[in-house]
């Protein structure tokens, strides 16, 4: 895909988690009340090209209102060869990642337009 992806979701095992990366319905287990079992804040979707990733969050607010953010990161390894992120971009990072902000942007206006459809 010329050095951009995107990634959709990735296997959480039995958490009660969908492929997409949403939430699904949630069950209790023994000893948990099923309106306040946790469930994990997921992305709703990333964006990557090499080792920059635009992450879109989605939100409800007190209101019901449904919104979104968006976090740009750039992933490297230090000299231990450890993996670390970063919001620090480099100069040769600049054009990638105002092409993964203008994915998510799209994604995230696809998103509140199918909303408003619906």
């Amino acid at each position: 895909m010329n050095g951009l992806e995107s990634v959709y979701g990735r296997d959480y095992g039995s958490k009660g988690l969908t492929a997409a990366g949403g939430v699904a319905a949630a069950t209790a287990g023994p000893g948990e009340a099923g309106a306040n079992a946790a469930i994990p804040n997921l992305p709703d979707k990333k964006f990557k090209a090499g080792g920059l990733t635009a992450t879109v969050w989605k939100g409800i607010s007190p209101k019901g209102t449904t919104y979104f953010n968006v976090q740009l990161g750039r992933s490297y390894k230090d000299k231990d060869n450890n993996w670390k992120n970063t919001s620090s971009l480099r100069e040769n990072d600049v054009p990638k990642a105002m092409v993964l902000l203008q994915k998510a942007y799209e994604y995230v206006i696809l998103q509140t337009t199918n909303a408003v459809l619906n």
